[in-house]
């Protein structure tokens, strides 16, 4: 290159992404998991590119104005498919046509297997698209000894749902639930009583706006300290490492009184430092027994009551 040639402008890292984006398929061939894929990648780029970054951007390199509304028009065209294909499968629930055993299968059905290149499977995407939660919220207080909120793995719920094998008979806490995607998912899989607690009011409120699109009637979330909490018309209980330190070691004596008093299932999920070894001493004092370790959820334990036997 002669010196005195301009030294060539490098492209904003955007604009690589935002081609590509609008190169997608056509969002009206796309399911309700592959839009809410493609909706979570049209809201990266709008998330991360910062208004006076954009401005000078576009001083820079005035046709890059046209690219970035094209994104954000395409990007709104995929929120209103996602929207109806979402809102199709609720009214399904709502009107009774998608029973729970067909909701389950219509999640279950489509894999546990993890895209290339990206932390999610289909069942999760079509979950997340459904109700509208991405994996990890932040931007949120979180109380003492609590967590942020991760939403659950589909595989592990349906983990869940196939130890407990829960019917009409049954309610299951689901205990620190944040944004609800474990209690909205299985209330609308399952004939059993699903009751959401949650410490943080942000959760809380965005959980039961998105439990009232469902109209579920076995589901109730609780804004409560979960100590607080009366869990002893509980027959299963979900954790998703919600808490730690006094907060897990108190919740783990509060199960343990329950185990005594009636059979029940415990579906730990978490470290065993600060955590699990609070359930562990539930066992050692004969509350809990504690399930095999199964290698592919390793991180999880199973409890339940440890006199189950002798009251059957």
């Amino acid at each position: 290159m002669p010196p005195d040639s301009p030294t060539p402008r490098v492209a904003p890292w955007w604009v690589e992404r935002a081609e590509n984006l609008l190169s997608s398929k056509d969002e009206r061939t796309l399911d309700l998991g592959s839009l809410w894929e493609l909706f979570e990648r049209f809201a990266f780029v709008q998330e991360n590119v910062e208004p006076d970054l954009l401005l000078l951007d576009v001083q820079a390199r005035p046709e890059l104005q046209a690219l970035w509304d094209a994104v954000e028009a395409r990007a709104y065209s995929v929120t209103e498919a996602l929207d109806a294909a979402g809102d199709d499968v609720v009214q399904q629930l709502r009107t009774g046509d998608l029973v729970a055993a067909g909701f389950r299968d219509r999640w279950e059905g489509l894999g546990f297997t993890e895209a290339a290149g990206r932390a999610s499977t289909a069942a999760d995407d079509w979950l997340d698209g459904l109700l509208r939660i991405s994996r990890i919220t932040t931007g949120q207080n979180r109380p003492p000894f609590g967590q942020v909120n991760m939403a659950s793995r589909a595989q592990r719920i349906s983990d869940f749902l196939s130890i407990t094998s829960p019917g009409q008979h049954d309610t299951i806490y689901d205990l620190g639930c944040g944004n609800g995607k474990f209690a909205i998912t299985v209330a609308a899989s399952s004939a059993a009583r699903v009751k959401g607690v949650e410490y943080g009011q942000e959760y809380v409120d965005s959980a039961r706006r998105n439990g009232e699109r469902f109209a579920l009637r076995n589901l109730e979330f609780i804004h409560a300290d979960v100590r607080d909490v009366d869990l002893s018309d509980g027959t299963a209980f979900y954790l998703y490492f919600p808490f730690w330190g006094e907060v897990a070691h108190a919740v783990a004596r509060m199960l343990g009184d329950v185990a005594r008093a009636r059979d029940i299932t415990v579906y730990a999920s978490g470290p065993r430092h600060d955590y699990g070894e609070h359930f562990l001493e539930q066992v050692s004092q004969g509350a809990l027994c504690l399930a095999p370790q199964r290698l592919d959820f390793a991180d999880v334990m199973v409890l339940r009551s440890a006199d189950a036997s002798r009251r059957a």
